[in-house]
């Protein structure tokens, strides 16, 4: 018995033996085969380019490694050829998995310049502190804390860099939410020595909620892209050190700053204003005494978009003049020296006006495009962007209105041909349709999201016969024409009607009346409305009847 078992087993180990042989022979045949394939007179080189290629092209991932790393188990030419291109690894990824994928393409890129982004998992600081340590091959860094519940230590991963990265072309560091926590431990704090011997290729720097000092940031001449954020008030910077550090910024073409503007206090020495001849791009958020000093010292040309936020929590007519002043001088950077002058007493044209209620924080904005630039198509796209924006976190109608009043003074509306207004202020809806109903280029009207923006247009048609001598547009979009849910819509539909025949009598320029994703409007109320304008107009509805029950809303 003992004798017929050693017989089957050694019949067995040679069956295995012959088998193993004939796996070895069948993959050199397969690979033998593989080298007269399409691809296989490819030089290595090309093949590299493709895997790149491909790894761009392709983001689908599965839950630990992505999709285009399987040109590496295609056949052993791929292989060889994957894991000998070190770019091919050099873009970091991580998966919830852990960070043993990561730590894999680190080894593979050897020496290749490294790209890292990552938005918050947290399971990956030891990783990203090696990855940081490794400073000399950073090129793409961007690291965004997402929730407080999914930190990383940015702080220690900070600490990790070495004092010099040659070849780091854009950071962007984000630190976690801010609102509703207290304290200097809900933000992390930059390290004073951090790339204290600089990144001279820099050219995108991104850092927000997170306490930074600024003479110890790594802006270098090279920066393009510049983006701030302050969150510990003592942080801004002396305006010695902040117009030293802009002057050197000719290539700088975005520019956004919160709260991190010098202080304004006490009155400095004249000096030649500090000129930024790249900028396109220009965003602040900060006190108005503040931005009028920074419009004062600098000059910018006439082609940048301008977007300023008030923080003040009341606004005064004096400094918001003091500061349009500041910056109508800072906007007229010139070709030559002689244009100057022309330039400085010459009002800019509006073309475009737009009053919205800013989402999310529904902070009413002001929005101005200028002339000698592209508008946008239609109402709905602010691409190309305003030339100017204007906003304010006051809930005081009257601040509002007051900051409209002194800009547009500023600027000269003759030219104005489209507006709309998406705002529930109604103050400064009044000021708006007061300001423009006599202008004899506007031609478009629109009315979003708001009835009783809508109201205040229509009391403007009734009681002025002559108003808006040119208007050939009117669009209303979501309005909602029973917003008091009085379940008796038909009144404002019967207003808009009796407005609309009696304005036309007198102003028989209209040619297009529009309406989409109204609320509260049904057919029947779309007939009462053609009803009332001539046949020739051109009409346009969606068709969209969506009914809210006051009865329902109430239960809710």
């Amino acid at each position: 018995m003992q004798t017929k078992r050693l017989r089957a087993q050694a019949v067995r180990d040679q069956v295995d033996q012959r088998i193993a042989k004939l796996e070895i022979a069948i993959r050199a045949l397969k690979t033998h085969r593989n080298t007269v394939a399409n691809t296989s007179p490819l030089p290595p080189e090309i093949l590299s380019n493709i895997f790149t290629i491909v790894r761009t092209v392709i983001r689908v991932e599965f839950w630990w490694k992505p999709t285009w790393a399987q040109v590496a188990h295609v056949c052993r030419h791929w292989r060889a050829v994957a894991l000998a291109c070190p770019a091919l690894w050099s873009d970091l990824m991580f998966f919830s998995r852990g960070p043993t994928f990561t730590e894999m393409m680190l080894q593979r890129s050897k020496n290749a310049p490294l790209t890292v982004k990552l938005y918050g998992y947290p399971s990956f600081d030891d990783i990203l502190c090696k990855i940081a340590s490794q400073t000399s091959r950073l090129r793409d860094v961007e690291l965004r804390r997402a929730t407080s519940t999914t930190p990383f230590d940015l702080s220690k991963i900070l600490s990790s860099f070495e004092s010099k990265a040659p070849i780091l072309e854009k950071l962007v560091l984000k630190g976690p939410e801010l609102y509703g926590k207290t304290g200097s431990d809900r933000y992390h704090t930059m390290p004073a020595n951090f790339l204290q011997d600089g990144a001279p290729s820099l050219q995108h720097l991104d850092i927000t909620q997170i306490a930074i000092h600024w003479d110890a940031l790594p802006i270098s001449t090279t920066l393009t892209h510049l983006q701030l954020e302050n969150v510990v008030p003592e942080n801004r910077p002396t305006r010695k050190s902040f117009s030293e550090t802009l002057s050197k910024l000719l290539r700088l073409e975005t520019m956004k700053l919160s709260a991190f503007l010098p202080h304004s206090g006490a009155s400095q020495p004249k000096s030649l204003p500090v000129i930024l001849p790249s900028l396109r791009t220009l965003e602040l958020k900060d006190f108005a005494a503040e931005l009028r000093q920074f419009f004062s010292m600098t000059r910018m040309p006439q082609e940048a978009r301008v977007d300023v936020e008030l923080s003040d929590v009341t606004l005064e007519s004096e400094s918001l003049e003091s500061l349009f002043s500041a910056l109508r001088a800072s906007w007229t950077l010139p070709k030559d020296v002689l244009a100057d002058a022309a330039r400085n007493l010459a009002q800019p044209n509006i073309l475009d006006l737009r009053v919205i209620d800013y989402m999310p924080r529904r902070k009413p904005r002001i929005m101005y495009w200028l002339n000698n630039h592209d508008l946008p198509p239609n109402f709905e796209f602010e691409n190309p962007p305003a030339n100017l924006i204007m906003s304010a976190p006051s809930v005081l109608e009257i601040d509002i209105t007051l900051l409209f009043k002194v800009i547009t003074g500023h600027l000269n509306t003759s030219s104005l041909r489209s507006l709309k207004i998406s705002s529930n202020q109604v103050g400064l809806t009044k000021n708006v349709l007061e300001l423009v109903k006599d202008l004899t280029k506007l031609d478009k009207i629109a009315i979003w999201k708001s009835h009783d923006a809508l109201s205040e247009f229509l009391e403007i048609l009734r009681d002025h016969a002559l108003a808006f001598p040119s208007l050939r547009s009117i669009e209303l979009y979501d309005i909602d024409f029973d917003e008091e849910l009085t379940g008796y819509p038909d009144t404002a539909i019967r207003a808009l009607a009796a407005a609309l025949k009696s304005w036309k009598k007198f102003r028989p320029t209209i040619d297009r009346f529009a309406m989409t994703e109204c609320i509260n409007f049904v057919e029947e109320h779309w007939e009462v409305l053609r009803a009332a304008l001539p046949k020739e107009v051109e009409m346009y509805w969606d068709e969209s009847e969506y009914i809210v029950d006051p009865s329902e809303d109430e239960e809710d």
